[in-house]
This record gives structure tokens, C-alpha cells and sequence, in this order.
């Protein structure tokens, strides 16, 4: 897997460079009719510390995320844990939870990855039905 760093730009109190438009990138990318398959994971630690790094950066990701609610999930994945659990990432989230709406929070959770994985079951076995005898 691969992060894109939003590095580029002003240095913040903590050290890290941020691009200001890292955000508007990717929403371009959700409003793009043609990309209507991608979503987004943010269950890594390193992309965790940017979400909640800032009052602000916590705010644009909450109303991108409350935009498209159903393009983004949150797992289980944790980049080069040392002492961190899984809940450590969950937990370091809290004020993005806060900042969504009931639905978005339990979609980005829950429900969809209940969509994606019915569907590509679905998928799957069309397409087993189809090719194999």
C-alpha cells in the first residue's frame, strides 16, 4: 500500500508540512462519475495523524467524509505498528467520529463494507455461474 503524504506547503506548529489542497485533490477524485468504484481506507496510523492534526484539518476531512459518506471506510490496518493496537488508531480518531453526522460515522464503521463485500459476492458468483461448469 502507498500514502500520499500531504507535505507540500507551510510548516505547522508540530512539524509537519501540509499540502493545503491535499483535500480538494481528493474530493475531485469523488466527484469524478468515472472513479465511482474508488473509496477510501483511513484506518492508518499515518493517515490518522493528518486527519486529527489541526482543528481544521479535522473539520475538512468531517465535511468531505459527511459528502460522501459512503466512499470511505475505516479497518483494521495500522502502518509498522510498535505498542499500538487497533484500537489506538480507532481511538485516535475520536474528534473525526464527533465531527460526522450519526449516518456518515456508521457507514465509514459498518455498513459500508457490508455493501461492498455483499455485492462483490454477488459479483463473484454471477460471474462463477457464468464461466465455470
Amino acid at each position: 500500500g502507498r500514502i500520499v503524504y500531504p507535505r507540500r506547503g507551510e510548516d505547522n506548529k508540530d512539524g509537519l508540512m501540509r499540502n493545503p489542497s491535499h483535500l480538494d485533490l481528493v474530493e475531485k477524485t469523488l466527484e469524478d462519475s468515472r472513479l465511482g468504484n474508488l473509496h477510501f481506507d483511513i484506518s492508518w496510523d499515518a493517515v490518522a495523524k493528518y486527519i486529527v492534526a489541526t482543528p481544521e484539518s479535522i473539520n475538512r476531512a468531517a465535511e468531505l467524509i459527511n459528502r460522501y459518506p459512503d466512499r470511505f471506510l475505516f479497518g483494521t490496518d495500522v502502518v509498522a505498528p510498535k505498542s499500538e493496537t487497533y484500537y489506538d488508531v480507532y481511538a485516535m480518531y475520536e474528534p473525526l467520529w464527533d465531527a460526522l453526522t450519526p449516518e456518515a460515522e456508521r457507514m465509514i464503521k459498518l455498513t459500508n463494507y457490508e455493501r461492498i463485500f455483499d455485492e462483490a459476492r454477488e459479483k463473484v458468483a454471477a460471474w462463477e455461474r457464468k464461466n465455470t461448469k
